[in-house]
């Protein structure tokens, strides 16, 4: 049987050592940063497009009420003619009578 032999690690190998730890706690601190600010910059952009939507959505909705406001009017414009044409008919039918009858 073999056995390996743990041999101590000298002054330069243990700072080397050290010093590769720390640059992947630096990396690691740096990769975490990064994902917590892409975090951020996600919900953000979310944020403003919802913003966006509902100022979109309340627009559109003042359109509809304009646009539903005016086919009213015309609606209630157009039962006012149709109100007064039954009158002028009336009258029409009446003059045509009565020149049927001259005849």
């Amino acid at each position: 049987m073999c056995f390996r032999v743990k041999r101590e690690l000298t002054k330069e190998e243990l700072k080397a050592k050290k010093k590769k730890e720390k640059e992947k706690k630096r990396e690691k601190q740096r990769k975490d940063e990064e994902k917590a600010k892409e975090k951020e910059r996600n919900i953000r952009d979310e944020l403003d497009r919802r913003e966006k939507e509902e100022k979109k959505r309340k627009r559109n909705e003042k359109e509809k009420e304009k646009e539903k406001k005016k086919r009213a009017e015309e609606m209630k414009m157009h039962a006012e003619k149709e109100k007064k044409k039954p009158k002028e008919k009336e009258k029409k039918l009446r003059d045509n009578n009565k020149t049927k009858c001259r005849k």
